[in-house]
């Protein structure tokens, strides 16, 4: 494909693009002009002449917290314009940015939209996060002499099989377009010169999420929530990031969960105290239907929304809300990431690793597969692949609080061992900008 054929294809899907950008920007009216954004009308006064940082979701956009505090340290003059691809991604930047930024939807991939999106904000320069490959964005920019990065970049099997067979030489243009590619692991390397990427501009930096920064009071605001609750006794496993699963006729992971939790519950001796299970959907819109789940498990719950209260009868306790999830990962003894019993791909083990907690997944990890073999090899990542190997994992974690603690210390060393990306990535970003110390 080139990038006539790219322009022509986007073109005629543009009607389904715009109905399907409406319909998500409609259920959040907290993102200030969502949909007008996506085509790049935005009456918003712009700062010019910062950096934009790209992100799509909620996983990508924590990430890069720690890269806006450096930023905004060593180029403190420069506005930080941060867009998102997904609103659940932008909801995070808005309430949790660990610095001042600008933000909006990111335009679609037209040349209208990116065109009137850049005379916005005119920037210094573009950093793409992950997998974020827009041929009319690389190109504009390039025709504007903005430099664009594309960091802590990361290729999935799958995308790169579909990179392969589909985007021929409008992705290999647009990957020559950038000042370089920062990729996580080898691996990834080696996908991106397989799909024409020139071997000079791949550097293999390591993943930014091992660098991440947790909130400095992370463990009194855990202590003082399981203490109000009379929760220290018990042991806690949080089931994070959970989904439904694909194939609607199948099982949701929350159900298998709920089964793993009875199971635990059955073979439990009578003088263990009775765990609490969780729960932490990953999207909000599923919170309701989650709730019936639960209630149709006959196990008893409370949900954190209604402010109900956690008693000693409680089984299962519904975290349904946004932005809490470090305090829920730093409350357990045990943490699940979801989006693996059901076969979506994973999500990020990082962060109860670095709270030193034992890390649990279901088989499918394709979406993050080199950092989850990472933290195998480490000894710090347990699989469990049905309900029933889960329940008697977290049985063994119960009577062996020596086995927890040493799983947990195995997560955080993988976590410090493979941390450092972050100041390679800002030494790469001086040779572009030189901040005002070096100047």
């Amino acid at each position: 494909m080139n990038l006539f054929t790219y322009r022509l294809l986007t073109s005629l899907a543009l009607p389904l693009v715009a109905y399907q950008g409406w319909k998500r920007c409609k259920k959040q009216p907290k993102i200030p002009y969502c949909f007008r954004a996506r085509f790049g009308f935005n009456p918003t006064s712009f700062q010019k002449n910062g950096i934009w940082i790209h992100a799509v979701s909620v996983g990508e956009t924590r990430s890069i917290f720690p890269l806006l505090t450096q930023l905004k340290q060593q180029y403190p003059t420069l506005p930080l314009t941060v867009t998102n691809g997904s609103t659940q991604g932008a909801l995070q930047a808005l309430q949790f940015s660990p610095v001042e930024i600008q933000h909006q939807m990111i335009p679609y991939d037209y040349p209208f939209a990116v065109n009137r999106f850049l005379t916005q904000i005119q920037p210094k320069l573009v950093i793409m996060v992950e997998t974020e490959i827009w041929p009319n964005l690389y190109q504009a920019c390039v025709e504007r002499n903005i430099p664009i990065i594309l960091i802590n970049a990361r290729l999935k099997e799958k995308s790169f099989l579909a990179y392969q067979k589909w985007g021929g030489g409008v992705i290999k243009n647009a990957l020559n377009q950038t000042q370089f590619i920062a990729t996580q692991f080898s691996i990834d390397s080696e996908y991106f010169q397989k799909l024409g990427a020139a071997p000079d501009k791949i550097k293999t930096l390591g993943n930014l999420k091992f660098d991440l920064e947790l909130p400095s009071n992370i463990e009194q605001q855990a202590h003082a929530w399981k203490s109000s609750h009379q929760l220290n006794n018990r042991f806690i496993w949080v089931a994070a990031s959970t989904h439904a699963h694909p194939d609607g006729n199948q099982p949701s992971e929350e159900q298998l969960l709920l089964q793993a939790h009875q199971q635990l519950m059955d073979a439990l001796p009578k003088n263990i105290p009775p765990p609490l299970l969780i729960i932490v959907p990953r999207h909000a819109e599923r919170f309701e239907s989650v709730a019936q789940q639960i209630a149709k498990s006959n196990l008893s719950f409370a949900r954190h929304s209604q402010n109900q209260p956690i008693t000693t009868k409680t089984q299962v306790y519904l975290a349904d809300s946004m932005g809490e999830l470090m305090l829920w990962f730093a409350s357990c003894n045990a943490a699940f990431i979801g989006g693996s019993l059901v076969p979506f791909g994973g999500h990020n083990i990082l962060e109860p690793a670095a709270l030193k907690k034992p890390v649990l997944s279901g088989p499918f990890y394709s979406n993050l597969q080199a950092l989850f073999e990472t933290f195998a090899k480490d000894g710090a990542l347990t699989i469990t692949p049905t309900p029933n190997a889960l329940s008697k994992q977290l049985m063994h974690l119960i009577k062996s609080p020596d086995t927890q603690q040493k799983l947990g210390g195995n997560a955080y060393q993988s976590v410090q061992k493979h941390s450092g990306a972050l100041p390679k990535l800002l030494q790469k970003i001086h040779a572009i900008i030189p901040p005002p110390s070096h100047e």
